[in-house]
């Protein structure tokens, strides 16, 4: 059960299991968008001798999207959190898909929020995207404290 972070996600979405290296990960395969969270603790980048802050972070992570590094992150603020966000283009068994890369860092952990969709559908789910992304909170380690994702009615 994740108990580092809540997010607000539209009620169509669905739990889903797509990655192992993800924490939360919700689906709506009719709709084509999936939305997937990895959480990486900065304790273990450091002990590996990695030196890592946002910007190098969003590097790493938008490699898998652009080898070519030519992606351009837009600076945001999630609540008190430094974040980097960036729309990129990519193609899935030939059609067009428009992937929405997120990371966020904290002062203990570093999220990576990758949401997926269709291109033509991009600007059908704006304001979901929206919702989603800044409803991002971290969560306080309170052993009582319940967790689990927002549902939002739409």
């Amino acid at each position: 059960m994740n108990n580092k972070y809540g997010l607000q996600l539209p009620s169509y979405l669905e739990p889903a299991d797509f990655s192992k290296e993800a924490s939360l990960q919700y689906q709506n395969a009719d709709k084509e968008m999936y939305v997937m969270v990895i959480d990486e603790d900065k304790s273990a980048f450091a002990q590996y001798g990695l030196d890592y802050d946002l910007n190098t972070y969003f590097r790493v992570a938008s490699a898998k999207y652009d080898s070519t590094g030519k992606i351009t992150a837009q600076k945001i603020k999630i609540g008190a959190d430094s974040a980097r966000v960036a729309d990129i283009k990519g193609s899935i068994n030939g059609n067009d898909v428009l992937f929405k890369l997120i990371t966020i860092e904290t002062p203990k952990r570093f999220y990576k929020i990758s949401i997926s969709m269709m291109f033509r559908d991009k600007d059908k789910y704006v304001a979901d995207i929206e919702r989603i992304l800044h409803s991002f909170h971290e969560l306080g380690t309170g052993e009582n404290e319940k967790v689990l994702p927002k549902q939002d009615p739409s």
